[in-house]
């Protein structure tokens, strides 16, 4: 298998496993499909009546890609998932809020910057690069499904 089907397939486990997660804990979710959705899964009440998008980014590697960009502030959970390379390893969960993966990443992201600086002479200016969280930076959220429960009960 190539290197861009091993992710692809990766990505879409972890989708699933998020979904398969939510329904054991007795939350109704569901996984969209498409090239350019606007969310991975969506939780929802029993009744229909509330609803939370959740993003999910899955890596069978010690850190996920986050995006471009340093993501804004914002309640909107993510479910980073680790899909171990090992098939029979069960994969691991870190539930962050995109305002707690900003603060993770903005000190990180700023030190970047300032050291493209001192060594280019020159500022790095609003170019896009590869935001990144490794599993070590998400620790304090694993397996804070709370996050998402609380969301949908509101």
């Amino acid at each position: 298998m190539t290197n861009q089907a091993e992710k692809y397939h990766i990505n879409i486990a972890g989708e699933f496993y998020v979904a398969a997660e939510l329904q054991r804990r007795g939350v109704s979710a569901a996984v969209t499909y498409g090239n350019a959705k606007k969310a991975d899964v969506i939780a929802f009440t029993s009744g229909g009546e509330r609803a939370v998008v959740i993003e999910v980014k899955s890596t069978a590697q010690p850190k996920w890609i986050i995006g471009s960009y340093v993501p804004e502030e914002g309640k909107n959970p993510w479910v980073l998932v680790h899909v171990p390379s090992d098939a029979t390893a069960p994969p691991s969960y870190y539930i962050l809020t995109q305002s707690e993966i900003r603060a993770i990443c903005v000190p990180i992201s700023k030190a970047y910057t300032d050291k493209y600086k001192q060594k280019h002479g020159v500022d790095y200016g609003d170019k896009p690069g590869v935001v990144s969280l490794t599993k070590d930076q998400a620790k304090d959220h694993k397996d804070a499904w709370d996050k998402i429960l609380k969301e949908i009960e509101t």
